[in-house]
């Protein structure tokens, strides 16, 4: 969805670049109509269930917070440990090479992207991660 967002050229409503106005702004209406269209593809992009839970947000800032907070937290350990559960769990079986490969580097990379490398040499990272 954030990429969808970014190649709209509207990522400032969900990462809080673009706060709100105050009503007697005159970009307020500009701000308000961009801000309801931001929130409708959050909103139309989820289960039907889950709509209630976040479609009372006043701003599509607050929603995708909310969003972030129930589904996603990159410090969540139990995240990262399921992860890596699932790397040892998983099996070829019947498959190609080639699907249990892209199956394990998708696994790394959310690994990766959960638990980033916090080194600031970039040959030291390199060879750390090609160690890894």
């Amino acid at each position: 969805m954030e990429m969808y967002i970014s190649g709209k050229d509207k990522l400032g409503y969900i990462k809080g670049d673009l706060p709100q106005p105050h009503e007697i702004d005159p970009s307020f209406r500009k701000w308000r109509i961009e801000n309801a269209v931001v929130k409708g593809w959050l909103i139309n992009s989820m289960d039907p269930k889950l709509i209630g839970n976040y479609i009372r947000f006043l701003t599509t800032k607050v929603a995708w917070d909310a969003i972030a907070t129930t589904y996603f937290d990159s410090s969540d350990i139990l995240q990262v440990y399921d992860l890596k559960r699932n790397v040892t769990r998983l099996k070829q079986g019947g498959g190609s090479i080639e699907i249990y490969y892209n199956n394990l580097q998708g696994l790394w990379r959310e690994i990766d992207f959960c638990h980033p490398n916090s080194m600031k040499c970039d040959i030291d990272i390199q060879k750390y991660n090609s160690i890894l």
